[in-house]
């Protein structure tokens, strides 16, 4: 099997507030999930470790969320859609 890097286009359009906030809250929210449950299962494994990392990935991942529910109130008042873009590079690294 030849390892080659992807990029994948995740999102590509127009939508409309209420369907850029399901998009973007889903995703931000998957996110925030996926590392409360790393979180939890390093803590599982090691109670000491506190996890820094985690949170302050967590923590940005929160202002984020804040970030997009400005935005699409903005774009409510305004009467606006907005266009999504969003790739996803994918890169083979060796250990």
């Amino acid at each position: 099997m030849t390892l080659t890097d992807q990029k994948i286009k995740l999102l590509d359009g127009t939508f409309t507030p209420s369907e850029a906030s399901d998009i973007l809250n889903t995703i931000v929210d998957k996110k925030i999930n996926f590392h409360k449950l790393q979180r939890l299962s390093i803590i599982e494994q090691n109670c000491d470790d506190e996890t820094p990392h985690l949170y302050s990935r967590m923590d940005e991942l929160i202002k984020a969320k804040e970030a997009i529910k400005e935005m699409i109130l903005e774009a409510r008042k305004e009467g606006v859609e907005l266009k999504i873009e969003s790739d996803i590079q994918i890169t083979f690294i060796q250990n």
